[in-house]
């Protein structure tokens, strides 16, 4: 670990000074650095930081950070321990808790994004145990440096450093607030005052989790319906039971959707140059309509009426604009949910403990769809008031979290792309699902998607954009920037995509069927389970990118890049490979029969338990791969490179090696028997109780090779073969065939 720490940089740790010998109690402070220096001092931290989340291991990271801000310790960068140094001689708390948090974030974001999570549980509990640390009597700067953590330890800023540890923490899965992390992490990345390594990471993990909640949600319905899988086991994304069931039918049944949606745009329309007395009178009508409990009804009429009177009454006369319709939906808001930031509403706890909670989740609703806007104020706001709760029992908050468990379900159904649709089961009963019982109908989710086959948009400008479902069979991308876009589960074959930059896009599930996706940029693209069988990825750049039970059967990746990319368990039969790069990709468990991997670099790659029988791997570059127990039956090697390759309890059976490079090779347990291996170089390769029953070796260089135990029945050897004299009758014995050459 010493070793790793000290090759972060050029300087030299032997000539490191130590803490104390610059900070003892008879230092005098300097006159304190003005702002621009503690700017530049603070940025040379994040740059440190920067440069060594992305050239280092996460354990040498982590150890830097724990010596330079929690052990109190020096790095072996003279830079930083100075910057950091000159921050604590300025004797500003938030200057040093701002240098701090930032710092955090930088390699938290890092690692998550790697996912390296449990350096992120290493980094807080370091964080955490550092509370316990005994002031340094000798030294005033770390007395005050920990004395400063121990601050930190007991702020906000904490508690938000910590939930991105509880999010994917076992040990904290179960507490019942965790759960409703995507609320929480809402206020981290609308504050700007914020690191914008914090907000990136919030606003990320929020989406994700609020993604994967919608889809385990349609999942489950699915599941539920199944003849064959039990409800009880399947996961259920909620915490109210088998009853979200009927909540959706519920919903569904009294086509809410429907109702809402077509109640907002009618509303929408009419207080079109309306003035602001009017549009409040209006809005109290449209809040109230198909709020089909009475009682709610006259409650709601009578907490909200005077209230919504009183809003904003110097703009009475003025016509309404974007802003005040904005203004008026966060004060409504907030009189629904909580109107000092703390505690819960009045009319919360009235409309969630005495009435159903899909009243309120109604109206809520509602709010939303006549101003998108305000959703992200109604999240801080549910946000304030799971803080609020948080430290409560579960037992007690039942009523709270139920209300919870509503407004997930009905906004994934209102502003998710997934539709849930009645589907009658019982033929004798009536067609109105309203007034059967809902036994009588079951849940499908459907997925919207929105419908673009054919369309041109080439060229087109697409970066960051929402396509998920989307329908772009027979479209034209070429040379389009779809960077970042989700495209999951996106309907994409015969689409031309030549050209396109897809770095970082989301193609998850997507089927891409005899796509065009020539010279295209898919680096770091996510296309998990995606359909790329008979694809055109002619010089393609997939490097780094995840396919992980992908479907590239057929596909043609004649020169493409796809060096560091994960294609464990895909299916690559038949697939051109030809000239493609690579190396240190991860193949594990991948079909890759019949596949053409002529002239490949496959240097480092991982293609252990792979199924490679009769693959063209012709002048192929397997330097240093692992190739344990991996299938080559019949496969061609012929001059292949694969110079201290690991083949271990590999199956080579009638394999042709002639001309391969195998030398320094692991060949133990391996499987050869049948091959072709005429003019292969094995120099010091290792064959204990290899099989090399029928091998062709004549010509074979087996210098320095270690064959104890090797079957060698009916292989036949050059009878000048590089082998020590001695061991020549011993194979002979075991069945060899030595042939007197020329």
């Amino acid at each position: 670990m010493v070793e790793s720490i000290s090759t972060n940089n050029n300087n030299h740790p032997n000539h490191t000074p130590k803490q104390d010998d610059i900070n003892n109690e008879d230092i005098t402070e300097p006159e304190l650095p003005k702002q621009e220096s503690i700017q530049r001092y603070q940025e040379v931290i994040y740059q440190f930081f920067f440069k060594g989340v992305k050239e280092n291991y996460p354990e040498t990271v982590f150890l830097d950070f724990k010596q330079l801000f929690i052990s109190c310790e020096m790095t072996a960068n003279l830079e930083v321990n100075k910057a950091l140094l000159e921050i604590i001689l300025h004797n500003d708390y938030q200057v040093f808790a701002n240098t701090f948090k930032r710092s955090c974030y930088i390699v938290i974001n890092n690692w998550y994004s790697q996912r390296n999570l449990n350096y992120i549980t290493k980094l807080i509990k370091s964080i955490d145990n550092s509370k316990t640390q005994t002031n340094n009597s000798f030294s005033k700067l770390v007395n005050r440096q920990i004395n400063w953590l121990v601050i930190f330890i007991k702020s906000d800023d904490y508690n938000q450093l910590k939930l991105f540890n509880e999010i994917n923490s076992n040990a904290k899965r179960g507490y019942w607030s965790s759960r409703y992390a995507s609320y929480l992490l809402v206020p981290q990345y609308l504050d700007h005052k914020n690191p914008i390594e914090q907000r990136k990471i919030a606003i990320d993990i929020a989406n994700q989790l609020t993604e994967k909640f919608t889809f385990d949600l349609a999942r489950y319905t699915v599941h539920y319906n199944s003849p064959v899988l039990k409800p009880e086991d399947t996961y259920n994304p909620t915490n109210i039971g088998n009853e979200v069931i009927d909540i959706i039918k519920k919903i569904e049944s009294k086509q809410l959707w429907s109702n809402y949606n077509y109640q907002a745009r009618i509303f929408v329309k009419q207080i079109k140059n309306l003035n602001y007395r009017d549009f409040k009178q209006s809005l109290k009508k449209y809040l109230l309509t198909y709020v089909h409990n009475h009682k709610s009804l006259a409650i709601v009429n009578t907490k909200i009426s005077q209230k919504i009177d009183q809003l904003y009454i110097d703009y009475n006369e003025s016509t309404i604009t974007l802003d005040l319709i904005l203004r008026t939906c966060r004060r409504l808001v907030e009189l629904f949910t909580t109107e000092d930031s703390q505690e819960p509403s009045p009319l919360f706890i009235l409309l969630t403990t005495q009435e159903e909670p899909l009243t309120l989740v109604s109206i809520l609703i509602k709010i939303v769809l006549i101003c998108k806007y305000v959703k992200a104020h109604l999240d801080v706001c549910i946000a304030k008031i799971i803080r609020y709760y948080e430290n409560s029992p579960e037992q007690e908050c039942k009523w709270f979290i139920k209300f919870l468990e509503i407004f997930n379900i009905v906004i994934a159904i209102y502003t998710q792309n997934i539709q849930y649709n009645l589907i009658k089961i019982a033929e004798n009963q009536p067609d109105n699902p309203r007034v059967i019982s809902s036994e009588s109908y079951r849940v499908f989710p459907q997925l919207k998607g929105t419908d673009l086959r054919g369309t041109n948009l080439s060229g087109a400008d697409l970066r960051n954009t929402k396509l998920r479902a989307a329908d772009l069979r027979g479209a034209n991308l070429s040379g389009a920037n779809l960077s970042q876009a989700d495209l999951s589960l996106a309907k994409l074959s015969g689409a031309n995509l030549s050209g396109a930059n897809l770095s970082g896009v989301k193609l998850i599930t997507a089927d891409m069927n005899s796509a065009d996706l020539s010279s295209t940029n898919l680096s770091g693209a996510d296309l998990r389970r995606t359909n790329l069988q008979q694809a055109n990825l002619i010089n393609a750049s997939l490097n780094e990118s995840n396919l992980l039970h992908a479907d590239l059967q057929n596909a043609d990746l004649n020169d493409a890049n796809l060096s560091d990319a994960s294609l464990q368990n895909a299916k690559l039969s038949r697939v051109n490979l030809s000239g493609a790069n690579l190396n240190r990709a991860d193949l594990r468990h991948t079909k890759l029969n019949h596949a053409n991997f002529r002239g490949a670099n496959l240097k480092q790659a991982n293609l252990n338990k792979a199924n490679l029988c009769q693959a063209n791997l012709c002048q192929a570059k397997l330097n240093h791969s692992n190739l344990n127990h991996v299938n080559l039956d019949g496969a061609n090697l012929t001059q292949a490179h694969l110079r201290g390759a690991s083949l271990n309890y590999a199956s080579l059976r009638k394999t042709n090696l002639s001309y391969a490079q195998l030398s320094h090779a692991q060949l133990s347990y391996g499987d050869l028997s049948g091959s072709e291996l005429s003019y292969a170089q094995l120099r010091h390769v290792d064959l204990t109780n290899a099989d090399l029953s029928q091998t062709n070796m004549m010509g074979t260089n087996l210098f320095g090779s270690n064959l104890h135990k090797a079957n060698v029945q009916g292989a036949k050897f050059w009878y000048n073969a590089v082998l020590p004299d001695q061991i020549k009758p011993e194979l002979e014995q075991r069945g060899a065939i030595f042939i007197v050459n020329g």
